[in-house]
């Protein structure tokens, strides 16, 4: 893949800047200068030039980094090109073919599970991301759901705590032994989900934030990826739901108005419709804002997708009353 494999780590103010830029969320250093992933015909001899190609945009995961990567390019020598050399001694110009990256980045995890105390969004990318994965649904009478939801709990009664943990195989992304289990079943109105909000607002008092939700801006990536199995003989029809401001009623934290979308018309939230492997099998899922299946239901005002505007991701029920019992693992942003 590289000229020289080695050229990364033989470059000392390379490597120190790579390591400078980011670990990831267990302490790693990625691979060297954003682990110097670069196509055979791209690599880096420095960054002034290319500092609005496709491979610095991926530097650049926040505007934190992407200063830095500004002001360190100073000390790189010579140019971001393709060093094919032409008929005049020249060289061409510079690559700004997409680079495709498998498996996601580390900084653009949204959630592995691996943590013991609750099922949480990752505080990374910048602004970090926050939030707390939790189970909702239809509150029809026949509905049960493993865990309750919290507005279904009674009054002075803790909710239980959403956690990780380990599934009957090991899942096939990156993290560790831990995964996300979603169960529940007769839910005969709508259906049930589960979900997470990627920018929570916390109280600096440490009381529960009550207030409108908060969008976190994705236009910097192209949608999100996670592996999935579901237990034999259950439900492997979902939907993954993207959450916007415009479209969750003013109810639910949003700034839909039913009194000018009308009334049950809020909540058409988009998003685009998946199937998990049937045979207990894990499965990597990805949705992209610009799938052709990545749409509205058309229940509801018709509001066009805005990335900056979303406030988390949902996967819930397309089939009521039936069976759902899934495992979801290693959730990432894609670009």
């Amino acid at each position: 893949m590289f000229r020289d494999p080695g050229w990364c780590v033989k470059q000392p103010h390379v490597y120190a800047f790579s390591r400078f830029l980011k670990r990831d969320h267990r302490g790693a250093i990625p691979r060297t200068l954003r682990r110097c992933e670069i196509e055979d015909d791209f690599w880096i001899k420095g960054a002034l030039s290319c500092i609005n190609t496709p491979f610095v945009t991926k530097l650049s995961t926040s505007l934190r980094r992407g200063l830095l990567l500004t002001a360190f390019a100073a000390v790189l020598p010579g140019a971001c090109v393709k060093a094919d050399a032409v008929g005049d001694g020249g060289v061409s110009s510079p690559d700004t073919g997409q680079i495709i990256d498998e498996p996601p980045w580390p900084d653009d995890l949204l959630s592995d599970f691996e943590d013991s105390t609750a099922a949480i969004v990752v505080r990374l990318g910048w602004p970090p991301r926050n939030g707390l994965w939790y189970t909702y649904n239809d509150a029809s009478r026949t509905c049960m759901q493993t865990p309750k939801p919290a507005s279904q709990v009674a009054s002075g009664t803790k909710p239980p705590t959403y956690v990780g943990a380990t599934p009957p195989s090991a899942a096939s992304g990156p993290s560790g032994a831990r995964a996300l289990h979603a169960q529940w079943k007769g839910c005969t109105g709508w259906g049930a989900g589960i979900g997470a909000d990627i920018n929570a607002a916390m109280n600096l008092d440490g009381t529960v934030y009550m207030g409108p939700k908060v969008p976190y801006d994705l236009q910097s990536w192209a949608g999100v990826t996670f592996w999935a199995m579901a237990m034999p003989n259950t439900d492997v029809n979902l939907r993954v739901v993207v959450p916007m401001r415009a479209t969750l009623k003013i109810a639910d934290g949003g700034a839909c108005d039913e009194a000018d979308a009308g009334a049950g018309r809020c909540g058409d939230n988009w998003g685009e419709t998946v199937t998990l492997p049937a045979n207990g099998n894990w499965a990597r899922i990805t949705v992209r804002f610009s799938d052709p299946g990545f749409r509205q239901l058309g229940t509801g005002a018709a509001i066009p997708f805005n990335p900056s505007d979303v406030t988390g991701f949902q996967i819930q029920s397309t089939d009521v009353n039936q069976t759902y019992d899934f495992w979801i693992d290693d959730v990432y942003l894609v670009r």
